[in-house]
């Protein structure tokens, strides 16, 4: 990924802003999912500010706010558009700063923050597992960063259609959680992972590129397109082959690191 690239997934969720609620479905369960991953550890954290990495709309946000009450909050996300949502929704919560950040190019304090949380933004990452590491030499000793993002093998059923029809396949890679874990272990942390299957349906596959269009998620990094001919092709094969629905596999992953004392 190259610096433009970057400058053209900010610029993608920015112009998603309005639409993202409605239709960033899986993200939105997703951060009630980390919210409970957080709640066993929710007191275990050591004295210091909490941080939210790519805030969105919000989804995950309110859990934050709520889970810690009188705790120093910052709010990011690389697009001030985002950001300034959640400034509105939430701008009368004591505590609490809005600011944009983006993760990739901010210069990291060590041992600052006490928690550190991303709902589904560290596969936007140039290199997700560098990235995290980066990040996580910002916990203080004893302190928590939890991430949910897609892995590497969601798609799969995409993917073994677009091979079938001989036509590109055009999603974006996906982190390896192998390698992120295992780039994530190489200090002072101990690190756990969960990983499970998430479904999304659509009536067609039109209907699945304009909800990823609509959540932000649209911006290609691979060079590769389709014709409106292959897309048509795609569709009919796809509905053919899964009984008249799109269903779209994500292959999720929960990462827990904790700092060393």
């Amino acid at each position: 990924m190259v610096k433009s690239d970057r400058s053209k997934i900010i610029k993608r969720f920015s112009e998603a802003a309005e639409t993202y609620s409605e239709s960033a479905s899986l993200a939105k369960k997703t951060a009630e999912r980390l919210a409970n991953a957080l709640m066993p550890w929710q007191y275990s954290i050591p004295e210091g500010p909490v941080l939210e990495i790519g805030c969105g709309t919000g989804f995950f946000t309110g859990y934050l706010i709520d889970m810690y009450p009188g705790r120093e909050i910052e709010i990011t996300d690389a697009s001030d558009t985002m950001v300034e949502i959640c400034r509105q929704e939430y701008f009368n919560r004591d505590h609490t700063r809005f600011t944009v950040l983006d993760a990739e190019s901010y210069q990291w304090p060590e041992e600052y923050y006490s928690l550190i949380t991303g709902n589904f933004v560290a596969h936007w990452f140039r290199d997700a597992g560098v990235t995290l590491s980066r990040i996580s030499n910002s916990l203080k000793p004893g302190g928590f960063m939890l991430m949910s993002l897609p892995a590497s093998e969601s798609f799969q059923q995409w993917k073994k259609f677009c091979v079938e029809l001989g036509i590109p396949f055009t999603a974006n890679p996906l982190p390896d959680v192998e390698q992120v874990v295992i780039n994530l272990s190489m200090g002072p942390f101990k690190v756990d992972f969960y990983e499970d299957q998430a479904t999304e349906h659509y009536d067609s596959v039109f209907d699945f590129f304009r909800a990823m269009k609509k959540n932000g998620s649209s911006t290609s990094l691979t060079g590769k397109s389709l014709t409106t001919k292959q897309l048509k092709l795609l569709n009919r094969y796809w509905l053919e082959q899964n009984g008249g629905r799109v269903t779209v596999h994500y292959h999720t992953a929960f990462l827990a690191v904790k700092r060393d004392l």
